[in-house]
């Protein structure tokens, strides 16, 4: 957005301001993240009866979490901030034998935790969206290593928590193993089994992670509020259908489905 569009410069004057803004969706942030985009561009001035100004724009990029994969963020100790995202550099400073060094990423890990240390018996969890300028402040902690303010509230924390996992470049349960059958009570058990089986390493570690997380949540359900009922729904946006949500009749049957398979692993003791 570039504002203004248009206006008046008078003869004499020294300066004019003109403001660009540019938003970024996690498809966006997936690119700049993996070093596919850059924020580079060209923006033509023209002037009423007069000549064209070509102005080159550029932006550096604040690396962030949100938009990435867990496959990737495991791979470092340091906050993402401090990662390069020019590959020779990340190369330099990690070597070219990189690895997972994590179980699950740790910006995952520090939200669930500051729930879990003071949040889960808070009234209308995950049901009350936070706010604004606190989840912007989270999220920069998350991205910077900076520790938690005392201040934070639980539901912008939780609200954090929604838009990181939404925001993963791949889901944690990718679409091939949706079921592609309606579910019943004779074939749940083995659809949940698949879906375990079928789990890419870390997507399985952080699956089991936050379901175990969803199962303490329910521990507390007459102050929180929650349900199972509640609660697959969210593992459903969060775990399996991301920001890409299709609409298809077919899609959403499925997400039914799953949504079985969810609040059959809530209310179940093993995994």
């Amino acid at each position: 957005r570039v504002l203004p569009t248009y206006g008046m410069i008078i003869p004499g004057e020294k300066e004019a301001t003109i403001n660009f803004t540019i938003h970024v969706n996690n498809e966006i942030a997936s690119a700049l993240n993996s070093g596919k985009e850059i924020l580079d561009d060209i923006i033509i001035l023209r002037l009423e009866n007069g000549r064209d100004y070509y102005i080159t724009v550029k932006a550096k990029y604040g690396r962030s979490c949100f938009g990435m994969s867990v496959d990737e963020l495991v791979m470092y100790n340091d906050p993402i901030r401090n990662v390069p995202l020019d590959p020779i550099k990340r190369v330099e400073k990690y070597g070219t034998d990189q690895t997972a060094v994590l179980c699950v990423p740790k910006e995952l890990w520090r939200i669930v935790d500051a729930i879990y240390g003071k949040g889960l018996e808070e009234e209308e969890l995950f049901s009350i969206s936070g706010y604004a300028e606190e989840v912007h402040e989270i999220r920069e902690c998350l991205d910077t290593g900076e520790p938690f303010k005392s201040s934070f509230r639980i539901h912008s924390m939780a609200d954090v928590l929604v838009s990181f996992l939404t925001s993963l470049s791949c889901t944690i349960v990718p679409a091939n193993l949706l079921p592609a059958l309606e579910i019943d009570a004779q074939n749940l058990q083995a659809y949940a089994r698949n879906l375990l089986d079928g789990l890419p390493p870390i997507h399985y570690n952080v699956f089991v992670y936050m379901i175990s997380f969803f199962r303490e949540c329910l521990d507390h359900k007459l102050k929180n509020q929650l349900s199972s009922t509640k609660l697959a729904r969210l593992c459903v946006s969060c775990l399996v259908a991301g920001d890409k949500m299709d609409e298809s009749k077919q899609a959403n049957q499925r997400r039914d489905g799953m949504h079985l398979i969810m609040i059959h692993f809530l209310e179940s003791s093993t995994i």
